[in-house]
């Protein structure tokens, strides 16, 4: 009798082991990879937050002025920045960001440049533009900082100069030892 009751009392005992492991007792499953009351980001959140954050930072760039979109050290705007300023007036983005003006280092310049953006803003309709200058963020790394970064990642054509992209040459070396001249990879 002593036997069957511990034979029983064995195989309750693993019984209720095993179900702890998929579910456990009262629902509490101590193997669980997720904490209780955590629920996972779904797959794909983080490309989509990146991907929101690229689409930002484009439209924001959509009514930045650069050196380039005035002609020479002027205030005067190039045709091209006139054209992509009126067709920010016609989608509307003019009148809820802020134009700004890459700055030229020349206090006097910049502030006629601001003005010019001004009036032209106005001229396109636009109430009460908003123009500042301000260091863009999608302005890239400039001379030494441009080199040392495409440095890392192969030869820079023109390094001398800090713009070139990073290139591949060819190589002797196939993907896995073998030898395939003239090859790029």
């Amino acid at each position: 009798m002593i036997r069957i009751s511990v034979c029983g009392l064995a195989i309750a005992s693993m019984t209720a082991l095993g179900c702890a492991s998929r579910g456990g007792i009262l629902g509490v499953d101590c193997c669980a990879d997720v904490p209780a009351g955590a629920i996972p980001e779904p797959a794909g959140a983080k490309v989509c937050d990146w991907q929101t954050a690229g689409v930002s930072s484009a439209v924001a760039d959509q009514t930045v002025l650069y050196q380039a979109d005035f002609i020479g050290t002027s205030a005067n705007l190039s045709p091209g920045a006139g054209d992509r300023m009126a067709r920010n007036v016609n989608s509307g983005l003019a009148a809820r960001q802020t134009a700004l003006i890459e700055p030229s280092g020349d206090a006097a310049l910049d502030a006629e440049r601001i003005d010019a953006v001004s009036v032209q803003l106005a001229s396109f309709g636009v109430a009460s533009p908003m123009v500042e200058v301000a260091t863009p963020a999608a302005l890239g790394l400039r001379g030494p900082q441009a080199e040392r970064v495409a440095g890392g990642f192969g030869n820079v054509r023109g390094s001398s100069t800090g713009t070139g992209a990073p290139i591949s040459r060819p190589s002797g070396q196939g993907g896995f030892g073998g030898n395939l001249p003239g090859g790029i990879f």
